[in-house]
């Protein structure tokens, strides 16, 4: 994949929509007085050439996550941002205008891999996260201790598996140190994933409860696994409409219930989509993204 050209950040930095996310992730900076950011990068898209643009005429130092398997072709790097000083603004402001690029160049009939892909606030670079980071990537097979690999990273996947996880299961991830996981969605928005604190999950026996979680890596159900097998299939439709619907809570619903009809082979998929888009009735102009 080719990088973009500076002049390209440049055009999508002039535009409304930009803007508007950009004070928006401003605006969530302020409220939660956040000082650091760490941004999880995908180096399969653009390699390190990644930092030629994201740099701002300084060294931009990154580290390496462990990769999650021999056989699993990724390369992910973490990259530390001071929001203080301008240097660290520019550089944020340089990955909001890449990560929109690619959402709004990721269209029907070609699509466009993510680079930038979870924004974590207030979470140091350490071995702690790092360790985190390549756990999360991992899940037991359906009855079994062979482990199978999630590119959760990706925004696309990981607005899936929003919606997919079960409460204790993002409760899993909540242990390992992480409360909040942004990332920008299909709406070309920031979104938060919030991860639930324990008493949320289990209001009563907490301590009991907890020690009855199972450490990472994930064990998914049977109907989970059907529906990650089809997120290529979600995401193409989600590409093929997003300039049409508010990509929502209910549009995911309907979505994941057609994948899995289509999964049981109880529908074709066009089928399934003549049934989405007889589903999602509400158009973009009008709708209040979820």
């Amino acid at each position: 994949m080719l990088l973009p050209q500076v002049e390209c950040l440049d055009d999508i930095q002039a535009t409304k929509q930009y803007q508007d996310q950009l004070k928006s992730v401003y605006q969530i900076i302020s409220e939660n007085q956040y000082q650091q950011l760490t941004v999880l990068i995908d180096l399969n898209t653009y390699g390190t050439e990644i930092f030629n643009v994201l740099d701002c005429g300084v060294d931009l130092p990154f580290e390496r996550i462990k990769r999650i398997h021999h056989t699993f072709n990724d390369d992910l790097a973490l990259v530390d941002i001071q929001l203080g000083d301008s240097t660290g603004q520019r550089i944020l402001e340089q990955l909001l205008a890449l990560a929109l690029y690619e959402n709004i160049n990721d269209i029907a009939g070609n699509p466009h891999p993510r680079s930038i892909c979870l924004w974590l606030f207030e979470q140091p670079i350490t071995e702690k996260l790092k360790q985190s980071l390549y756990l999360i990537g991992q899940a037991y097979g359906l009855g079994s201790n062979k482990r199978r690999y999630l590119r959760y990273w990706d925004p696309r996947v990981i607005q899936l598996l929003d919606y997919l996880w079960t409460a204790p299961q993002k409760l899993q991830i909540y242990q390992l140190g992480l409360s909040h996981i942004y990332y920008v969605d299909w709406n070309n928005k920031m979104k938060v994933l919030t991860l639930p604190i324990p008493n949320k999950v289990y209001p009563s026996n907490i301590e009991a409860a907890l020690e009855q979680l199972r450490p990472l890596p994930f064990r998914f159900n049977q109907q989970q696994w059907q529906l990650l097998e089809q997120t290529e299939w979600i995401n193409m439709i989600f590409r093929q409409l997003k300039e049409q619907i508010v990509i929502n809570a209910q549009s995911y619903e309907i979505v994941m219930s057609q994948a899995l009809l289509i999964a049981k082979r109880q529908m074709t998929q066009q089928q399934a989509v003549n049934n989405i888009i007889e589903g999602l009735e509400q158009p973009r102009s009008q709708g209040v993204a979820g």
